[in-house]
């Protein structure tokens, strides 16, 4: 695995009366889910854009009208998405992690009309592309740890 995909095994500090009054600010995954997904984005990595390409097109059919909220063909939203899924995978070994750029990205795209709903379906979509691409090696533990990190990706972008 390349050094910047490493994953630490420290995890996040945070008491239990502050958990329960601020949202989190950045994701919260165990060292074995981030484990999970780093090792299964790696197995995608050789043929990403392709990955990419192919959960647009399932987004798309999930939900036609989002398409007019991205501009672009397919293939360069694709390389978008792959640009920053290789972001989020690096971000996962460093503690200053990615919730920053991610309530970024989330302002951003709320100013293309994109809301939680949308990410839920997008959320579907990539569970969808990954269960296509990674075929048996895409188990229910790695479901479990992309759900995971999904929903939290959700959670601060929408803000």
């Amino acid at each position: 695995m390349p050094a910047a995909m490493h994953v630490s095994d420290a995890a996040p500090k945070k008491s239990a009366r502050r958990a329960k009054r601020a949202p989190s600010k950045d994701l919260h995954l165990t060292t074995q889910q981030k484990r999970l997904i780093l090792n299964s984005f790696v197995r995608l990595e050789p043929a990403l854009d392709l990955v990419a390409q192919l959960f647009f097109l399932k987004l798309f059919r999930l939900d036609p009208g989002l398409r007019k909220k991205f501009d672009g063909p397919v293939e360069m939203q694709a390389k978008k998405f792959s640009a920053g899924a290789k972001l989020a995978m690096i971000s996962l070994g460093h503690e200053d992690g990615l919730a920053p750029t991610l309530k970024l990205l989330g302002t951003r795209h709320r100013q293309m009309g994109i809301r939680a709903r949308h990410y839920r379906t997008m959320s579907r979509a990539l569970v969808w592309t990954l269960e296509r691409s990674l075929d048996k090696s895409f188990d229910r533990d790695t479901r479990e740890a992309w759900n995971t990190m999904l929903s939290q990706f959700t959670k601060l972008m929408a803000g």
